[in-house]
């Protein structure tokens, strides 16, 4: 592969380079902001990806691949073993594969999403990072001794982007078919391969962190609201007057939303010093809790400044999960709680709207043929999302039940 490389990135394909690099990043840094792009090309996934597809895909001016010039020029200076290698990875091409099975340090079983046949492929590395339903595109050739191997750059996916991006190969696939009638399968992949690297960009390099929104609605920011103290007495006896403020065991306050069931918090209220800090996640929460505070201790504080921060911001600064503090519950104890919380949200969530199903609860979903791929997409992506907590060491909640709980035969 090195020889390879080195090949067909001499000075002889540099303007051959120029097209193909049009051709492999198109418009997908359109809109995108420039530090984010200048990553996104500069990034060793990308890189690599891209000389692979070259070498092996790009159809030159002369309407051969830099690896049928390669094993012409250069084949009887490379062993045979070279030779027989790279003649077997000279007809493969990338695809669509699910993960249906990780047989740990063996291999894995996976199923083509375009034709849904199942193949079994030898594979160690992957295994410790590959989990069920993962979604990848790979190149599955014959090994050395005849059986299924992934080799080259492997794309991951999330789970619930496989309806999307099977729906746009399919649009691609037709437009394909109408400009070469006859072509076939494989040559759509070779010559279409690059999308593989444009849905790599769209469903992760790129993707826009989810906007978190709290209960009403609105994006959620860290906000303080501080108030200078003027009198101590007098704020004390209000705080603890008002029926909707919670007095917590280190003498903090929550401000708890007035008629709901259960009560929502909306922020909480502690002393530091001279100084009440009024503390939520919302900006409209903010302005209601300063206007709540002045409306209920009057002169007793006096309102300094407001800050916020996003949660970018906050990640950033947040210490590395070595240099966390440690939690004064025992593990044990720690995790029968995480459970229990889970139990109760999840066991909620399925006769719950979801904005990812429409708007539709889970079991609604599973009753509705539209909808029913969208939901097997949700519960195989939480899937993952467990497997790979469960694999480092986290808590990993079992979603296996939710299957029956709507009527959903869960796929094997």
């Amino acid at each position: 592969m090195r020889k390879l490389f080195r090949f067909s990135t001499s000075p002889e394909f540099d303007e051959e380079h120029l097209v193909a690099q049009a051709v492999f990043w198109a418009d997908c840094l359109d809109g995108i902001p420039d530090d984010a792009a200048q990553d996104a090309l500069a990034s060793k996934e990308s890189e690599a990806a891209y000389h692979e597809w070259f070498a092996f895909d790009f159809d030159l001016q002369s309407g051969r691949t830099p690896i049928d010039l390669f094993l012409e020029r250069e084949g009887r200076r490379l062993s045979v073993g070279e030779r027989e290698y790279l003649a077997r990875m000279r007809g493969s091409h990338l695809r669509l594969y699910e993960v249906a099975e990780v047989r740990l340090d063996e291999g894995l079983d996976l199923v083509d999403v375009w034709t849904d046949e199942r193949v079994s492929v030898c594979e160690r590395r992957a295994t410790r990072q590959a989990v069920q339903w993962d979604l990848i595109a790979a190149r599955v050739v014959q090994g050395s001794v005849g059986e299924p191997v992934l080799d080259g750059f492997i794309y991951l996916y999330p789970a619930m982007a496989k309806e999307e991006i099977v729906r746009d190969f399919r649009r691609e696939h037709r437009a394909f078919r109408r400009k070469v009638p006859q072509a076939d399968l494989l040559t759509f992949f070779k010559r279409c391969g690059m999308l593989f690297h444009h849905f790599w960009l769209d469903h992760v390099a790129l993707r826009p962190p989810p906007t978190i929104v709290t209960a009403e609605g609105e994006e959620v920011v860290f906000a303080k609201v501080v108030f200078d103290v003027r009198d101590r007495q007098a704020l004390e006896t209000a705080l603890t007057s008002h029926p909707d403020l919670g007095r917590q065991i280190d003498g903090s306050y929550v401000w708890l939303q007035e008629g709901s069931q259960p009560r929502r918090s909306l922020g909480t209220l502690a002393r530091a010093g001279d100084r009440l800090v009024f503390e939520t996640t919302s900006r409209r929460r903010a302005e209601r809790g300063r206007a709540m505070v002045e409306a209920l201790v009057g002169d007793a504080v006096r309102f300094r400044a407001t800050r916020y921060e996003d949660i970018a911001e906050a990640v950033k600064k947040a210490p590395p999960a070595s240099e966390a503090r440690s939690s004064p519950i025992p593990p044990e104890i720690e995790a029968r709680i995480v459970a229990e919380f889970y139990e109760k949200h999840y066991r909620k969530w399925v006769d719950q709207p979801i904005p990812a199903l429409g708007n539709r609860t889970p079991r609604h979903a599973a009753r509705l043929k539209s909808m029913r791929p969208k939901l097997v997409a949700l519960l195989k992506g939480m899937e993952t999302m467990s497997a790979r907590n469960r694999r480092e060491g986290r808590f990993a909640y079992d979603f296996g039940w939710i299957w029956a709980e709507v009527g959903l035969k869960r796929p094997e």
